[in-house]
């Protein structure tokens, strides 16, 4: 290289390109055999190039291996493992009393609380009471006209087997005499024979021969006589049956349809009392574990009112899960669990697992109320998701104790929580392209 050449590279000036096909190329030293030729290319598009190819093979292997997961998050409550027992509300009311305190023994068939619903809190109370008494003394007539009717029957059945076992011996009696008539009939034809031989030799007269004959046709009759006992008492016995049978049927009859007319009775006796107050009984002997209400609190269908078990013992945790979950649910499926006690974004988060699923469900979902599409922010809003039934979900928590404050604190028998339970993950490939797929399917 020369001296001007070094110079000018130096100070930053370059030689113009020469013209043609060579433009694009720097060359230099060309008036020198021994200098080099310097090609140089622009690589701006090459590395463009290469993040792109870069970034798609990355975009490729994260829909990949990459996955996504929908949780569904669940209400429960912390139960004893020994006679544990959820007491949920049955009516929308009022509690007006409670009848244990927390930590109390019940026994089964105790009542804990009483519900006021909430017609009965707008006044229908004496209305109420009223139309009981007059359901409970229409009641008692119908069971009272019911034991009579049964009363009747019973009698009928007993008459007709004290009439069955008199036909019997009547019937034996008649049989003997029968027999006796018989016998008395053979001697007598035997008598008669004799006689009539006898008469033939000359040793008797006539009226003797006519005498025997007279006693036997006596012996005829009675014979007939009882013969005609035995098909009457038959006959008597049998429309007695037929009698007691028609009656029978009459009865039953009358006695179904009291029977229905009873239970719609109680039906309506039970809608009354609950008109005015509904108890809340415990069905399992333990322990009031949890308490979560008190008089005048108000209270919904399905809310929990009280835990019962015994709060020392190891406890698990009841989850309600909705009926759209239960197809996705498995055994030893790992969820997350925040207790309302301990916050989670102070506290942490806890983990379980899933030990047991239910098969029956534990509450019916309701009825739209028609009334609430009055609401014109309601309506606005669209359609409301259609209710669900709940299913208890058991799990058994990782942790029985939060450390919160450097100190290990127990988690109690009856606290609530919220759980995040994963329900469905899929890969993001699948998740891109089965809509492709079912869009195919369809057509």
């Amino acid at each position: 290289m020369s001296v001007p050449d070094l110079f000018s590279r130096l100070l930053g000036r370059r030689r113009p390109k020469p013209p043609g096909m060579m433009g694009r190329f720097e060359v230099t030293g060309l008036h020198e055999l021994s200098s080099t030729i310097e090609f140089r290319r622009d690589t701006a598009s090459n590395l463009l190039v290469l993040f792109f190819v870069v970034l798609a093979a990355f975009l490729m292997a994260a829909m990949w291996f990459g996955s996504f997961a929908k949780q569904e998050t669940m209400r429960g409550i912390v139960l004893g493992s020994k006679g544990s027992q959820r007491l949920a509300a049955i009516v929308d009311g009022t509690v007006s009393k409670v009848w244990v305190a927390q930590g109390d023994k019940v026994v089964v068939g105790q009542r804990i609380l009483t519900i006021m619903p909430q017609q009965s809190a707008a006044g229908a109370k004496p209305l109420s009471e009223t139309e009981l008494q007059s359901l409970t003394e229409q009641r008692q007539t119908i069971r009272r006209q019911i034991a009579e009717l049964e009363a009747s029957m019973a009698n009928d059945a007993n008459d007709l087997a004290a009439m069955g076992s008199n036909v019997a011996k009547i019937n034996e009696n008649l049989q003997r005499q029968e027999g006796v008539l018989n016998a008395a009939m053979t001697a007598q034809d035997g008598t008669i024979r004799k006689l009539q031989a006898y008469l033939k030799l000359g040793d008797v007269t006539r009226d003797v021969v006519i005498a025997q004959e007279r006693i036997r046709q006596d012996y005829t009759r009675q014979l007939l006589d009882v013969r005609l006992q035995v098909s009457q008492l038959a006959s008597s016995q049998i429309e007695r049956r037929r009698t007691v049978q028609q009656n029978k049927m009459a009865n039953a009859n009358e006695r179904a349809q009291l029977g229905r007319a009873l239970a719609e009775l109680e039906s309506r006796i039970e809608r009354a009392r609950s008109a005015i107050s509904t108890d809340v009984i415990v069905g399992i002997d333990g322990r009031i574990a949890a308490l979560n209400v008190r008089e005048g609190s108000d209270v919904r269908v399905g809310d929990t009112l009280a835990a019962l078990g015994d709060p020392d013992a190891t406890f698990t945790i009841g989850l309600q899960a909705p009926s759209k979950t239960m197809g996705l649910l498995a055994i030893g499926q790992r969820v997350v669990l925040k207790y309302d006690a301990f916050p989670y974004k102070t506290f942490g988060i806890k983990h379980g697992r899933i030990m047991a699923i239910g098969r029956q469900p534990m509450s019916i979902p309701k009825e739209d109320d028609p009334g609430a599409m009055l609401d014109v922010s309601l309506a606005k809003a669209g359609p409301r998701p259609p209710p669900q039934s709940k299913y208890l979900i058991e799990v058994e928590p990782e942790d029985r104790t939060i450390e919160a404050y450097g100190a290990e604190r127990p988690i109690l028998v009856g606290s609530t929580l919220s759980a995040d339970v994963v329900v469905e993950r899929r890969r993001l490939i699948d998740w891109v392209l089965d809509p492709i797929f079912a869009m195919r399917g369809r057509t």
